[in-house]
């Protein structure tokens, strides 16, 4: 686990700095509107996801008025430049329960087998470029159900593949795998971040700033922050946490290399919950550090 130079920090907060802008300067040039209640356009998400053109250039904002959407979301590369907007990250939530080996989930109505891996698991996924989320909560409630965490598999609450994406006071609920930050570069703002084992973990170039990453590792008997898979001196992947707190339960690594050059950053931040003393595991690559 490599720690990035202060130099190097700051050309990684230049280089995502216009995902900070995207959300605050977008233009938006139509708004859907997605309500349980029936009270707008549509009822679920992915349909006002799919009523967007395909290889649009103009921000499409979908609004989702609060309540729980129990439905399995993704937005496909064809469709750039949404905007995806609740009403607050403790009013609006997606919710699905799939995990990596259950084989089967039910998407747009119809069954599916997927390839049993992660990232089919995800609740939410984003594969197209310029995203942006607010105040919205994504969640994999497998078994959370009754308040019991008796059984551990990866299961992803948001997938995110996109280049320039950005997330503003959204929040992230799993236990292990939640956050699959997985290609491209993104930024998370003022974000709560919950899991046990890896759960914020992937190759993608990011900035998470101001964010609370919460453990629940003291229910496992340990757990890890970060997963990041850097696999080259070339590889511009990597992970800084800026200004950001360190909740809950441990003991916590910091993270743990899921590849050879996995680098990863904490900086101006606070730690408030048990940290393991070493820090950091080399993991698979204790022979290669």
């Amino acid at each position: 686990m490599l720690l990035l130079p202060l130099q190097l920090l700051s050309i990684f907060l230049l280089v995502v700095s216009h995902c900070v802008s995207v959300g605050a300067t977008a233009s938006i040039a139509v708004t859907y509107i997605v309500d349980l209640n029936g009270s707008g356009q549509y009822k679920t998400i992915q349909e006002a996801i799919n009523a967007v053109p395909d290889n649009n250039d103009k921000w499409y904002r979908i609004l989702v008025k609060r309540g729980l959407y129990r439905e399995k979301v993704m937005i496909p590369q064809s469709k750039p430049f949404i905007l995806l907007e609740g009403e607050g990250s403790q009013l609006t939530t997606i919710e699905w329960s799939d995990y990596a080996t259950n084989g089967l989930f039910e998407l747009g109505g119809s069954r599916v087998t997927p390839n049993f891996n992660t990232e089919t698991s995800a609740t939410f996924t984003v594969q197209a470029e310029n995203f942006v989320a607010k105040s919205i909560t994504f969640k994999n409630g497998y078994n959370m159900e009754g308040g019991q965490k008796q059984k551990m598999d990866q299961a992803v609450a948001a997938t995110v593949n996109g280049d320039k994406a950005a997330f503003y006071n959204c929040a992230f609920v799993g236990i292990q795998d939640t956050l699959y930050d997985g290609h491209g570069r993104h930024y998370y703002s003022n974000c709560y971040i919950e899991g046990a084992i890896d759960f914020i973990f992937g190759f993608a170039k990011t900035v998470f700033e101001g964010c609370n990453l919460h453990s629940t590792a003291g229910e496992w008997g340990g757990g890890y922050l970060t997963a990041q898979g850097r696999g080259s001196d070339t590889d511009t992947g990597g992970y800084v946490f800026k200004s950001c707190n360190v909740t809950g339960t441990g003991p916590t690594y910091l993270g743990r290399a899921w590849d050879t050059h996995a680098r990863v950053v904490f900086y101006k931040s606070q730690f408030n919950a048990p940290i393991a003393p070493a820090g950091w595991d080399a993991w698979h690559h204790k022979d290669t550090v």
